[in-house]
């Protein structure tokens, strides 16, 4: 999930985040599992949305510059 540069830090991401889970609940989904850049806004939201932290895969994943970048995995149990 991105949200718009213009619109972090107001909700939306949260927002979104909440329908993903309810839709996944309405489908009789019992586990969801994501991947993040470790240490991004993005992975302090999902934390703070009660999605557990598994572990973290160093140099997994790219900046959109081309750096390479550790990912944060997470998981939350539904239902």
């Amino acid at each position: 999930m991105l949200v718009a540069p213009d619109a972090r830090r107001r909700g939306v991401g949260a927002q979104l985040m909440q329908a993903a889970v309810a839709s996944a609940q309405a489908a009789g989904k019992k586990l969801l599992v994501l991947d993040t850049a470790a240490g991004s806004d993005a992975e302090r939201l999902y934390a703070r949305l009660g999605w557990i932290r598994a572990g973290m895969i160093p140099n997994y994943a790219l900046w959109p510059d081309g750096r390479l970048c550790d990912t944060s995995i997470f998981y939350r149990l539904l239902g």
